[in-house]
């Protein structure tokens, strides 16, 4: 089997990566959403059986609220660390000074702090394939990491100059974001080639930039995983990869990066992905994701037919059901209550 699981984790992401025999998967955790998504995870684990090492790897992607919260009350709990097997997170001493930065979404620099001292006070085997070094694309060469039951991770994102970059706002530790940061669009009838085409403002936020993006493979399927990633290093990296495999052709699910973002979800990502089926994960608060934007430009540039799977059913993911003013051949498919398991199938 080769399956992504999506659970309810408010605007941000819990994803479940189970791979192997359907009877005994092996499952890979990212991230845990915020604070209460940690009850959702811990209500899946004791379904399936709650075991020791039942986690081949927990990657918490970045600091952002609602991708570490969760993961913070997960890592208290004495009786769900066992479940783990390694941990992957940048805390702050992967970082680097930088100059200070004035714009960024609210993100959750304490967190990142009570996550460190839970891992070292608890002993939490953590980014084991790359100490000294952080989770990190160095010198445009992108790691490659193989765990149990045959999946490989290729990490694309951050790189070491996006880390350097979140020390000096983690330092900050702010704790609400500048009025304004982050533009809405008015609400607009669905019309692809006009939501489409409009221009493209890249998400410069340095919690997003840190984030750890990955290509999750098995039984030759892949999976791009791109937490809040930003655009250009995803295109710089997925170019490096096209060059390591040549025998690459597409992808079989994308995640789309930042809930779907009309920021980091470019139509040369798109493009570059060529992928029919995307994975949005988010309830719309805060955000109001996934932005029309962003979904027109999958939809529009995307190989048909199209797939969206949505974890929630809001406004923000329901207007996709139409009707449409061009001849778009897609289809939105949606959870339950924020959970909705995926399917990975060959292209």
């Amino acid at each position: 089997m080769f399956q992504l699981e999506m659970l309810p984790a408010c605007e941000g992401d819990c994803l479940i990566l189970c791979w192997g025999d359907t009877e005994k998967p092996y499952r890979l955790l990212i991230d845990a959403g915020r604070e209460r998504t940690a009850d959702a995870v811990q209500a899946y684990a004791d379904r399936h059986g709650r075991a020791n090492d039942m986690f081949e790897l927990f990657i918490i992607t970045h600091i952002d609220r609602d991708h570490i919260e969760g993961a913070v009350k997960l890592l208290r709990d004495a009786a769900f660390r066992p479940l783990v097997k390694q941990v992957w997170f940048n805390d702050r001493g992967d970082l680097d000074y930088a100059p200070p930065a004035s714009e960024f979404e609210t993100f959750g620099a304490l967190d990142g702090e009570r996550l460190t001292t839970l891992i070292a006070n608890h002993g939490i085997a953590t980014n084991v394939d790359f100490k000294p070094a952080p989770v990190a694309v160095e010198n445009e060469q992108l790691p490659t990491v193989q765990l149990e039951g045959g999946l490989v991770l290729t990490v694309l994102s951050p790189d070491q100059e996006q880390l350097a970059n979140l020390a000096k706002p983690w330092d900050d530790t702010l704790h609400e974001a500048p009025p304004g940061w982050e533009e809405y669009g008015e609400s607009e009838a669905i019309d692809i080639e006009f939501l489409s085409t409009r221009p493209f403002k890249s998400d410069r936020a340095k919690p997003n930039g840190s984030s750890i993006a990955i290509i999750a493979t098995y039984d030759g399927l892949s999976v791009l995983l791109t937490g809040d990633a930003h655009v250009g290093r995803l295109l710089t990296s997925l170019a490096l990869y096209k060059d390591d495999h040549p025998e690459f052709e597409q992808f079989a699910l994308v995640k789309a990066a930042h809930h779907g973002s009309r920021g980091n979800v470019s139509s040369e990502l798109v493009k570059a992905v060529q992928c029919s089926r995307w994975a949005i994960s988010t309830n719309g608060n805060q955000f109001k994701h996934p932005d029309r934007e962003a979904i027109a430009r999958i939809v529009a540039g995307s190989p048909g037919p199209v797939c969206l799977f949505f974890n929630y059913e809001t406004k923000f993911t329901t207007y996709w059901r139409g009707p449409c003013a061009q001849p778009y051949d897609f289809t939105p498919t949606y959870g339950v209550d924020g959970y909705l398991a995926v399917d990975i199938t060959p292209p």
